[in-house]
């Protein structure tokens, strides 16, 4: 019975694409699994992943996570006390200025801390332009595969949530993303696609791949036990009916930034799934 609803839904979805977007799913089949058998379904796609030698102390990821989520706790608290009497989008205006005030000076943190710590400093950390334009190509690629993927996982858990909750269920929205949704003042919208399609992608991944993943590689962890434990730490952090899709796209981030030793990579592929999200989102798809 579970397994009709489940198919009948999926064919009704179908039926919903449009030719181009048939043809774009089947391309990302198609890549799919070509890299599937390629790699021996994955085992072998990181065989000759580099190793980033660092000295980091073993508290730094951490704390760095730990005092990014203080002072944005902090910040929101500070602003929804001080700021009482004005309109609401003017109230997410200032709080989600001090977001980005945050994660600026704490990316400035983290350069330094690169600089220090790694071998190679900012190179070793995967600060690296010289092959910018292959890994926007690269980037590009892995956004074409995985973004099927996310979309589907996010559709199963609809379609879950609808068997056992019932036809009201939901998946509740990312923060940012009703923000923009919920207000249609330009100077807002424009301050929070900034945000969340530019600034948070290259801090999450400063964060969670340049230093966290980086961390588990220099105390002998494998790559793909690496990148699962970023991954499950990452999608923590974003709500939790998204959680299968986001670690499947934060894996495929992790894989990037394994494949290449680029930072960049994993940057341009958050830098897509975050733009096109909205994109989508504000054309009522």
């Amino acid at each position: 019975m579970i397994f009709s609803i489940i198919l009948g839904s999926a064919a009704q979805a179908a039926g919903g694409f449009s030719a181009g977007e048939l043809v774009f799913l089947s391309a990302a089949a198609v890549l799919l699994v070509r890299w599937l058998i390629n790699t021996d379904f994955g085992t072998r796609a990181l065989e000759k992943s580099e190793y980033r030698r660092n000295s980091m102390p073993d508290y730094l990821p951490f704390a760095i996570m730990f005092g990014w989520l203080m002072l944005t706790a902090f910040s929101s608290h500070l602003m929804e006390n001080l700021l009482p009497s004005i309109a609401e989008w003017q109230r997410k205006f200032v709080i989600y200025s001090g977001f980005i005030a945050i994660e600026i000076i704490v990316m400035l943190i983290i350069l330094q801390l690169a600089k220090r710590y790694f071998e190679e400093g900012l190179r070793g950390f995967g600060i690296r332009f010289r092959k910018i334009f292959s890994d926007i190509t690269a980037a590009a690629g892995i956004f074409i595969v995985i973004w099927p993927v996310v979309i589907a996982l996010l559709y199963a858990v609809q379609i879950i949530g609808k068997m056992i909750v019932g036809p009201g269920f939901e998946i509740e929205k990312n923060e940012g993303l009703s923000v923009i949704l919920e207000n249609s003042q330009l100077s807002l919208r424009i301050l929070m696609v900034f945000f969340a399609v530019v600034l948070t992608p290259i801090f999450e991944e400063f964060v969670f791949r340049g230093l966290l993943q980086s961390y588990l590689r220099n105390i002998n962890y494998g790559p793909w036990v690496s990148i699962l434990i970023a991954s499950i730490l990452f999608s923590a952090l974003h709500p939790g009916m998204h959680f299968p899709a986001i670690f499947v796209l934060s894996a495929a981030m992790g894989y990037a930034y394994e494949k290449s030793g680029s930072l960049l990579r994993p940057i341009f592929i958050h830098f897509l799934f975050n733009g096109v999200t909205i994109a989508l989102a504000l054309l009522g798809r």
